[in-house]
């Protein structure tokens, strides 16, 4: 049977790393695949770097539940509720245990697949360095029924799932456990795009040494982000 030529566009869809602009339309267009129903090398480096980086997210939520007198961010338009705002530390902890959730996903279906033992659902370090090495074997896993939260997170029963849509779940998870730690945490934004992903998410947390890319996860010492200003620069130049 032969796919339809959006099957082979990235499953990323608007979110795809490698999109581009349609010089007709002005629309931004997934990255094409070789493999129908999967993700372009791009995302699959964003996933990557996403798998790398959740334990340190995992660690940053867990230090930052103890402050009560943040709030969480505003998702839209609220309602008028009686109701006071929930502490940050509810949203935290529901994110936390989401990422374990989806680690544990992975790394079982990856064990299966690799012929070794699963990780303890609890051990979510261990679940995510199994993750993080083996992001190919995870995208590789069909579609297959499972246990999970349906749509609205209130309610727990059969859902279908795939390795593709739970690596698109591991970038998700990294960029909101990013968003939630910046209303905790200050950060200054840099001016350049990432040279790794073009995205203008290039900043450093206050009290951190390391410039990293709140897209794909790179990092950059103080030193090496100067010389990469002072080479752009140089380039900049050559063209003006």
């Amino acid at each position: 049977m032969t796919s339809s030529p959006t099957s082979h566009q990235c499953r990323a869809a608007a979110g795809c790393r490698g999109r581009t602009r349609d010089p007709n339309t002005q629309q931004w267009i997934p990255a094409l695949t070789i493999r129908p129903n999967y993700l372009c090398p791009s995302c699959i480096r964003s996933a990557v770097a996403a798998a790398e980086n959740l334990w340190h997210d995992y660690l940053e939520l867990y230090r930052s539940v103890g402050d009560t007198t943040v709030i969480a961010p505003a998702t839209g338009v609220r309602a008028p509720s009686p109701d006071p705002a929930a502490p940050i530390n509810i949203h935290i902890e529901a994110l936390m245990t989401d990422i374990a959730d989806t680690a544990h996903r992975c790394a079982v279906l990856i064990a299966e697949r690799l012929g070794v033992t699963e990780p303890d659902e609890r051990a979510v370090t261990l679940s995510l360095q199994l993750v993080e090495s083996n992001i190919d074997v995870l995208l590789h896993v069909p579609a297959h029924p499972a246990m999970g939260w349906l749509p609205g997170g209130e309610s727990w029963g059969p859902i279908t799932q795939d390795g593709v849509g739970l690596t698109l779940r591991l970038i998700e998870l990294h960029r909101s456990a990013r968003a939630t730690l910046g209303v905790t945490r200050g950060r200054d934004r840099m001016p350049l795009p990432c040279p790794r992903c073009e995205e203008q998410r290039l900043g450093r947390w206050h009290g951190a040494d390391i410039i990293d890319c709140g897209a794909c996860g790179s990092t950059w010492t103080e030193a090496g982000y100067r010389s990469m200003t002072s080479i752009l620069a140089d380039d900049y130049k050559e063209f003006a």
